[in-house]
């Protein structure tokens, strides 16, 4: 298989960089909310509320660009099924916490459960998903262009008191994106086909 080229590899390297990125932020406010007294229910709740964003943000961006392009080019599909139903599993329990009150008896334990979740979907997403990618001819500089972008989009809709953002990722239909075919002429794979 041919080398990526230089662009290419810097893309992909800032498309990983910027999701390990996002794994950091959660590990860490974790461990601030361990640190915490449960019952400064303002202060849980800010981190909380946080790490929800974080998670629902970050999910969105692989579900919609990331997981689909991988899917066509790996000829071995298990990675990303079980990166799937991982994010499924997180999304039950993050919409759960979006409905429960600091208050409630359950609040900490079910946030302490998704964050271990996380931590470890977050190690195999890093230790064996990201790997697997590596050398995939992707169109990498076109992911990490729209990753960018979506993700500046998902902050800007929440800073607006839009509603949350989890659940089944809508489909990107801005024409400058990769065809909608699913592979592009290049042979890369296309992420809005999910």
């Amino acid at each position: 298989m041919p080398r990526l080229s230089r662009a290419a590899q810097v893309a992909r390297d800032q498309v990983f960089a910027e999701l390990k990125n996002d794994h950091k932020r959660v590990r860490k406010a974790y461990k601030d909310f361990e640190k915490l007294d449960k019952s400064d229910t303002e202060a849980c709740s800010r981190i909380v509320e946080q790490v929800l964003l974080e998670l629902s943000v970050h999910a969105t961006l692989e579900e919609e660009l990331l997981y689909p392009p991988a899917r066509a080019a790996l000829t071995e599909t298990d990675l990303v099924d079980e990166a799937e139903v991982e994010h499924e599993s997180a999304h039950q329990l993050i919409d759960q916490l979006r409905t429960m009150s600091p208050d409630d008896d359950k609040y900490a334990a079910r946030f302490t459960v998704l964050c271990e979740y996380v931590l470890h979907h977050v190690k195999e997403e890093e230790g064996e998903f990201f790997p697997a990618l590596e050398n995939l001819r992707l169109e990498w500089e076109r992911i990490a262009a729209d990753m960018s972008a979506r993700r500046q989009e998902l902050l800007a809709d929440e800073s607006d008191d839009a509603p949350a953002i989890i659940g089944e990722p809508e489909l990107i239909a801005d024409d400058d994106r990769l065809p909608a075919n699913g592979v592009a002429d290049s042979g890369a794979a296309n992420p809005r086909k999910i």
